[in-house]
């Protein structure tokens, strides 16, 4: 059986990777010149960091060292598909002044850093937790402040139940001020709960690094989805 998952897993992801670079020729002609290839500047931001642990799982993962290993997967995704990004941090580290206390100053630096990014176009990894041991599947959350920003989210969690998950019913939402850095960016911006960390198989997926280089695939396929829709606006 773990076997055959592995198969799966193999197969889902070159299909998807299969489906992305198809999928950028095809519409290589009409992305080329689109905003997203030569306006945006696509950030990735890998949650917490440092001895910001952020969620611990029930067998000591921590969910900083999930959301770098995809921030990662994902920056070296987008690259290969040719749009232009940066992240916010690619270390195990916390984003922060070194005049300020890092805890104060974490989620106000990044904000800083986003919103001094030109034409810059947020993607936020994180990992949810809940009583509910049950509970599963990736969500994305949007900012409020733009248009831009439910279309991104959209686009991220349609190709998501489209090719990774098929039974996930989650649907986008918009942030309120409990989510600092969407409630106040100024760029179109979304963060992707990636899983539950505390479903004991979801958490088991979510640490191994096929499974975070198909969290990538989609999430990068998705961005490139934003990309044409609003090429074609």
């Amino acid at each position: 059986m773990k076997k055959a998952k592995i198969i799966l897993l193999v197969v889902v992801f070159t299909f998807v990777a299969c489906l992305s670079m198809n999928y950028g020729l095809e519409h290589a002609s009409m992305t080329s010149d689109t905003v997203l290839h030569s306006y945006y500047t696509i950030v990735i931001d890998a949650g917490h960091g440092g001895r910001d642990a952020g969620t611990v799982a029930a067998d000591g993962t921590l969910e900083k060292d999930i959301n770098l290993s995809i921030a990662l997967a994902l920056y070296d995704f987008v690259r290969v598909l040719g749009l232009q990004s940066v992240m916010l941090r690619d270390t195990d580290e916390q984003v922060y002044d070194p005049d300020e206390s890092r805890d104060h100053s974490d989620l106000y630096t990044r904000l800083e850093r986003i919103n001094a990014v030109e034409n810059a176009a947020l993607v936020s990894i994180h990992q949810n937790h809940f009583t509910d041991e049950s509970e599963w599947g990736l969500q994305v959350f949007y900012s409020p402040n733009d248009e831009e920003s439910p279309l991104l989210a959209d686009s991220i969690q349609l190709l998501n139940q489209k090719f990774l998950q098929s039974g996930n019913t989650r649907v986008t939402k918009e942030s309120d001020d409990s989510y600092y850095i969407l409630y106040r960016a100024e760029a179109p911006s979304v963060m992707v709960e990636c899983g539950f960390m505390s479903n004991y198989a979801e958490n088991n997926h979510l640490k191994d690094p096929r499974y975070q280089r198909l969290l990538a695939c989609v999430i990068g396929v998705g961005i490139l989805e934003w990309g044409v829709q609003i090429g074609e606006k």
